[in-house]
């Protein structure tokens, strides 16, 4: 979830303005001889050993591939704006998303508004080991009640329904088991150098304004409880999207280079991310839910059906030297902790507008995703880890 209110910068002043220029980010990226390493949404998840032997090396390998159980095999759920956060049951609205393994699956519709009651849900089911969201809403407009979630939201985002590894922020007693092979809360500088997250997904999206993200959670405490304060970071990383989906120009900070995969073919990602900030201040601060930064893929190496890894290790190396760099933040890798990591769909009205309250038809098919560890960017699949 994202909520944008406004960004404050401090910095060299630029006609005037108290402007920070655009940082370029990439200093901080490790030279690697080694790279590291796929209307419906299917997730699949591997749950990795402790130890495994790396396919063409003596070295062992660590993480957690997310599969949905094979018991839930013909199961559906459903989300509506009545039940945002937990699915819909015969009598209520359940407290969380179901857990399957060490996946948690959540509709988080945080800013639907209501709709009509025909179709206007979002469904996830899973069958043949993979997990369907769809999206049947013939209006979607945001959420404004006093009683919703965050009534004042300024973004076109509408919800996010994922699958989640790690701890349900605001909600851990409903979070799912975490793996041994890849334990959160991690604090960052003890999170390897070589963190892979893999997905394998199909989308369609005709009427609808989408992203196609990771939206990692850090908190500056090891705390089992995370819930969004002042100094909580959210990180998204973009893997697919439309063009209205991107932020105002006003909010864009930096570029930043981060290697990645697409289809089998290697990236050096050198350049190839946008990063725009909202909601961060200077010296640790953010607005009192949080501040988020987004690393958003060029159009150009995007997807909408395909296989697609990234390092995100060197995603996090990024955020700290931005937020050292820009913010004048400290010690960021020592004083910070990775307590969740999603990768799902955030979704909106068609019009790609604030208060737009037009259709939002889609759905999206993953059929893996694993988060590999100790591996290199051309060897990291959620076969490898295989399922547990």
């Amino acid at each position: 979830m994202v909520v944008v209110h406004r960004t404050r910068r401090v910095g060299v002043t630029q006609s005037g303005a108290g402007v920070i220029p655009p940082f370029k980010l990439g200093h901080s990226v490790r030279q690697r001889t080694r790279w590291r390493s796929g209307h419906t949404l299917v997730i699949v998840f591997c749950s990795a050993a402790l130890v495994l032997t790396a396919c063409g090396s003596d070295a062992p390998t660590r993480g957690v591939s997310l599969f949905p159980d094979a018991a839930a095999n013909g199961k559906t759920w459903q989300w509506t704006p009545a039940c945002p956060l937990g699915p819909a049951t015969p009598t209520a609205c359940a407290a969380s998303g179901p857990n399957l393994g060490p996946a948690q699956l959540n509709g988080d519709v945080w800013n639907l508004g209501a709709v009509p009651a025909k179709d206007g849900s979002v469904q996830m089911s899973v069958a043949r080991g993979a997990l369907t969201v769809r999206g049947r809403l013939p209006s979607a407009p945001p959420c404004t009640d006093a009683t919703c979630i965050a009534p004042s939201a300024n973004t076109w985002v509408r919800g996010y329904p994922s699958a989640l590894y790690g701890i349900n922020q605001c909600s851990s007693s409903t979070s799912p088991p975490v793996s041994s092979g890849l334990p959160l809360p991690m604090r960052v500088n003890s999170i390897p150098s070589d963190l892979i997250g893999t997905t394998a997904y199909t989308s369609q999206t005709p009427h609808v304004t989408y992203d196609i993200a990771y939206d990692m959670w850090l908190n500056n405490s090891d705390t089992k409880t995370p819930c969004k304060k002042d100094g909580t970071v959210e990180v998204m990383v973009w893997t697919g999207y439309d063009q209205q989906a991107l932020l105002p120009g006003s909010v864009r900070t930096a570029t930043a280079s981060v290697p990645f995969k697409v289809n089998g073919t290697l990236h050096p990602g050198a350049g190839a991310w946008s990063v725009y900030v909202s909601n961060v201040f200077t010296r640790g601060h953010t607005e009192p839910w949080g501040g988020t930064v987004w690393f958003i893929l060029n159009r150009a190496d995007t997807t909408n059906n395909g296989t697609v890894s990234v390092d995100l290790s060197t995603v996090l190396s990024e955020v700290a030297t931005l937020l050292q760099n820009n913010y004048g933040w400290r010690s960021f890798r020592e004083s910070y902790w990775l307590d969740t990591i999603p990768f799902g769909m955030e979704f909106g009205p068609e019009s790609g507008t604030v208060a737009g309250a037009g259709s939002a038809y889609f759905s999206m098919r993953l059929s893996a995703y694993c988060l590999d560890v100790g591996s290199t960017l051309s060897e990291a699949t959620c076969d490898r880890l295989g399922a547990g």
